[in-house]
């Protein structure tokens, strides 16, 4: 692994952070409230979100600094692939993590998943950016491991397959919950994964798949059904 292989990890890191924090601001701000799926504010979530965030964001980069550390010379490789090789390994890992992720989240549907962990996420019905901080530790762990043991078993791949991947799998986390829907047609595969997560927080079932949409049209859980709309406003505060 070499120095640019680590900038590009930070950089991956700050722009995840700097969404984040874009996407939380204009989830407050009257200016884009027309473009929110639902408006109104999630009180439980901004409660304890400084412990969220602190919990949520430093577990799995200390799990990323152990991958690196114990297995990065031997899962990762330095140099750039071929064309096909890079695409065959980003897309390998991805799809791979996100049926794994599929039955993982599934699981955490059964009764004991959400009464035990999933269920402190599932608190939030009207997602936002920084309410999607708002789960247990152990979701969070769980999530981070499927993503590594996918590069395990799809590795060895190239460093810069790994930074496309990990950019994937964490930029698309954080905006699935942003509950932004924007006309332009240059963001109709963003809205996509918006409205699609916003109705699997609305209903508390299916859509499980975190990127692909096919694993629940496989497994019959995909779910279009829209909100009704005297729920699309959310709660204020009290």
């Amino acid at each position: 692994m070499t120095t640019g292989f680590f900038i590009g990890l930070a950089a991956i890191f700050v722009f995840d952070t700097i969404l984040g924090g874009v996407l939380g601001w204009m989830a407050r701000s009257p200016s884009y409230a027309h473009y929110r799926i639902h408006t109104g504010r999630n009180p439980i979530a901004e409660k304890k979100r400084t412990m969220a965030i602190i919990l949520n964001y430093t577990t799995p980069q200390l799990m990323y600094g152990g991958f690196l550390y114990f297995l990065g010379n031997h899962i990762l490789y330095t140099g750039l692939p071929s064309i096909a090789t890079l695409f065959g390994e980003t897309i390998g890992v991805i799809m791979l993590y996100d049926f794994m992720y599929y039955f993982f989240h599934r699981a955490m549907h059964w009764p004991s998943g959400m009464k035990l962990i999933h269920g402190v996420h599932h608190r939030i019905r009207y997602a936002t950016a920084e309410a999607s901080t708002y789960l247990h530790p152990a979701e969070g762990i769980g999530g981070t491991a499927l993503f590594l043991l996918a590069i395990v078993i799809v590795g060895p791949i190239s460093g810069t397959s790994f930074l496309i991947d990990f950019f994937m799998f964490s930029a698309i986390n954080i905006y699935v919950h942003s509950n932004f829907v924007f006309p332009h047609p240059a963001f109709r595969l963003l809205n996509f994964w918006t409205r699609t997560h916003d109705v699997h927080h609305y209903y508390c079932r299916n859509n499980y798949s975190s990127i692909f949409p096919f694993w629940d049209q496989m497994f019959g859980t995909a779910e279009d059904q829209v909100v009704p709309a005297k729920a699309k406003k959310a709660p204020a505060a009290a």
